[in-house]
């Protein structure tokens, strides 16, 4: 039974019972134990350690009660001294002689200067107080800053009551007296100035602190300081308004002065309409309700002691009841000179908006400014009253895409400083050397292949097609341009998807969000992207035409096949990254069949040279490999194949890039036209040479004219035969050749006829061949063009 029972730790109470059972359960029930007591010491230590906390917590609660016992016993012990029967005693004899001598006339007037005196220097420190004072909390309701200035004025009304009535006293007092007379005269000037500046920023105020309350409490603050009526205040708080537009622009260079300028704009029109002409007039004329020295705010100022020394103000000070017109603003005017305000606040805040954006030189950055002020308009301007928000609205447009434009036209006037390179390149052209590197150059081997081998992969595109150092100056500089017309792509695009009736707040008519979705994101939009394509046509048009001046220029060059290689490039690297635009496509092509045409003569010149040398040949080298019979030649002369290769050398050393298909086009023409023209040439002159000689044997022997058809005299003894049949040989190979030529140099239009198909008819003219030794031989020129056109590839 033991043996099938588990421990447990509420039945086994003694060691006895817990070694009834057997050892894995006696050690499973030792664990548990153990655990049990660390997680019971644990705990424990926890329990002592919060008690001994609270307990330290305690005892240093009673040492601050026995510090505040000991404060309190001492205030009372005072408090008893001064409550004390003697105390009061001589207090109440020392009021009855005060009263008892103040009936003598100059004491009375001297204990009047006192008080005055008293009251006014503690006005002074109460307004730099008052002024200086942060908007507080007092049982649970918020002092705002311009219940503070009213305070503060009304303070200083007091002041100058208080300075004019001492300045009417001083004739009979001191020279010190007179000295603090003109120095409380100094102290209440400047306090003047002092509030009315603080008035000034609060009614400049426009952030989320500033409440329509606080600008009452600034205008009613600035007329009491002033004596100002309600036309006045009105005047002034458009000028401090209309000064801080124009102060706004000169904060700061990135778009916030903008921003608060326009707030402030709108603000102020709201804030005219909602505070004249009612709130504004009955705001003044509560300042009146009554005397200045009834009023709660003024008595409740402990440090002016008016309880006191109120009685000796007289009734001039006592029952003073400021004089402000609170009448003299009516609907009408109010009206009119709000409008006159938003007529010039409207210039300067659209010459501010003009002059800030003619610093910012980011094109995304006028479009966020553009984005942010009219956010800011639509959402507060067509709240005022009697104002049309459109009239501004069209105003900021004119000025922000007037920008716009300009940016566009100055970016894209930039692409003609791919043109200058250019020009810098053929100029400096002789005293720099250009090398073109090699695909399979060594270099490329050891070339860093880490973080995504970008230099090695830029080094593979640049060999392939053909950037040297000079065209990827060029190609760097028209990508960097490339980058910004890009960026104003992407940025128009942006615009046409901007939507301007997020606002739910606003119930606008239909027709308005519409107009105004329509100007701002089509209309504008699309104008700026008729002056883009506009712009990029007349660039690229300006560049065309430079680089076709330089062409001219540089025509007489001895270098003018490379440059031309190096501008036809230039123009293929530029067209492979075309803006998308139908009117550009057509970029550089005019100038691409003169530049293949000077190519075609860089890249054949010196074959030529060489190839014409073998035009004089009087026998056939490998005449023995002759085949057939009648035997013909099968493979060309050595001339013809060292004239093919060295052209496909010449053009892989100019770089396989060149070579499209129009360029070989080009190529193969000019080579027609040269290689036919100069042959036949020299083919002409050897007939001529011949003729002149069978002429004179002729005449010599019989006086018999020459056969003309031959260049070879058939009746002549048997050296002129052999020499006959070398000459039909040659012509023979050469005919070969020509055909070979002519398959190695096919056009797309297979029957033009030109200088080389002129030179096969001569030789054919001249051979006589039978019409089946005319197809064979064209057949077996063709047949090995077929078999070796790979080994002549580019040419092939």
């Amino acid at each position: 039974m033991a043996a099938n029972k588990n421990l447990d730790l509420a039945t086994c109470t003694t060691a006895a019972d817990a070694f009834k059972y057997p050892l894995p359960q006696v050690r499973q029930f030792h664990r548990s134990l153990t655990a049990e007591l660390d997680e019971k010491n644990a705990r424990l230590r926890t329990l002592v350690g919060g008690s001994y906390r609270q307990l330290l917590g305690t005892a240093e609660t009673i040492l601050q009660m026995r510090e505040d016992i000991d404060i309190v016993e001492e205030k009372l012990g005072k408090v008893g001294n001064g409550c004390g029967r003697g105390v009061i005693g001589s207090m109440t004899e020392g009021l009855g002689k005060l009263q008892g001598s103040g009936r003598q006339g100059k004491q009375m007037k001297n204990l009047e200067w006192s008080a005055k005196m008293k009251v006014l220097a503690m006005c002074n420190i109460t307004v730099g107080r008052l002024l200086k004072r942060a908007p507080t909390s007092e049982g649970g309701g918020k002092i705002e800053r311009g219940k503070n200035l009213v305070i503060a004025a009304k303070v200083l009304v007091l002041s100058r009551l208080l300075v004019k009535s001492v300045g009417n006293m001083v004739s009979s007092r001191s020279r010190a007296d007179e000295e603090m007379v003109d120095e409380a005269r100094k102290k209440l000037g400047s306090l003047r100035r002092r509030l009315l500046r603080t008035v000034e920023r609060t009614l400049e105020r426009t952030d989320g602190d500033a409440t329509q309350d606080d600008l009452i409490q600034a205008l009613c603050a600035y007329s009491l300081a002033t004596n100002s009526g309600a036309k006045d205040v009105l005047t002034h708080f458009l000028r401090i308004r209309g000064e801080a537009l124009a102060l706004a622009f000169d904060d700061d260079e990135e778009g916030p002065g903008v921003v608060k300028a326009l707030e402030l704009y709108t603000r102020t029109l709201l804030d005219v309409q909602a505070l004249v002409p009612r709130r504004l007039a009955d705001a003044l004329a509560g300042l009146k309700a009554k005397a200045l020295l009834k009023d709660e705010s003024i008595r409740n100022l402990e440090a002016l002691r008016l309880d006191v020394c109120e009685r000796w103000f007289g009734d001039e000070i006592m029952f003073f009841i400021p004089y402000i017109r609170h009448d003299d603003l009516d609907g009408l005017l109010a009206v009119d000179t709000l409008r006159g305000w938003a007529k010039k606040a409207s210039e300067v805040l659209l010459q501010g908006l003009s002059k800030v954006l003619q610093r910012k030189q980011e094109f995304k950055t006028v479009v966020a400014l553009r984005t942010r002020i009219l956010e800011i308009w639509i959402k507060e301007g067509g709240r005022a009253r009697g104002f049309d928000p459109s009239i501004m609205l069209d105003g900021l447009r004119k000025v922000v895409n007037d920008r716009m434009l300009q940016l566009i036209e100055t970016r894209l006037k930039k692409l003609h400083l791919v043109a200058t390179e250019v020009e810098g390149t053929l100029d400096s052209w002789e005293k720099t050397k250009f090398e073109h590197g090699d695909l399979w150059d060594s270099a490329m081997l050891d070339m860093e292949v880490t973080h995504g081998a970008t230099s090695f992969k830029q080094a593979i595109i640049a060999r392939t097609y053909g950037r040297n150092d000079a065209v990827s100056r060029v190609f760097n500089g028209y990508q960097t341009w490339r980058q910004l017309v890009d960026e104003i792509t992407t940025v128009l695009e942006q615009l046409k998807k901007q939507r301007w009736d997020d606002d739910l707040e606003d119930i606008e008519d239909d027709d308005i969000l519409e107009s105004r979705n329509r100007q701002l994101s089509e209309e504008d939009p699309t104008m700026l992207q008729k002056h883009l394509d506009s712009c990029l046509e007349r660039a690229y048009k300006d560049l065309h035409e430079k680089v076709a001046s330089l062409l001219v220029a540089k025509e007489d060059n001895g270098s003018f096949g490379a440059m031309s290689i190096f501008v036809l490039r230039v123009i293929r690297d530029l067209r492979s990254e075309l803006p998308q635009s139908k009117s550009l496509q057509g970029f550089g092509l005019a100038l691409i069949p003169q530049l293949h045409e000077r190519l075609a003569v860089t890249v054949s010149e010196k074959s030529l040279k060489q190839y014409a040398k073998s035009f004089n040949k009087r026998s056939v080298p490998g005449r023995t490999l002759w085949e057939g019979d009648p035997e013909l030649p099968v493979q060309p002369s050595p001339a013809t194949f060292k004239l093919l290769n060295s052209l496909t050398l010449a053009m892989a050393d100019l770089g396989s890039d060149l070579w499209s298909s129009k360029a070989v086009d080009v190529l193969k023409q000019y080579l027609r036209v040269e290689i036919g023209r100069t042959w036949k040439e020299s083919l002409d002159t050897k007939t001529e040479e011949a003729v002149k000689v069978n002429k004179t044997t002729s005449n010599s022997e019989n006086g018999q004219e020459p056969d003309l058809a031959l260049p070879v005299d058939r009746t002549h003894t048997d050296g002129d035969e052999a020499k006959t049949i070398k000459r039909k040989e040659v012509l023979t190979q050469s005919l070969f050749d020509t055909l070979l030529l002519q398959s190695a140099f096919e056009l797309s239009d297979k029957n033009v006829q030109d200088e080389l198909q002129a030179l096969r008819e001569t030789l054919q003219s001249h051979i006589g061949l039978d019409s089946a030794l005319q197809k064979r031989l064209p057949q077996a020129a063709k047949e090995y063009w077929k078999r070796t056109s790979l080994l002549f590839g580019l040419l092939g």
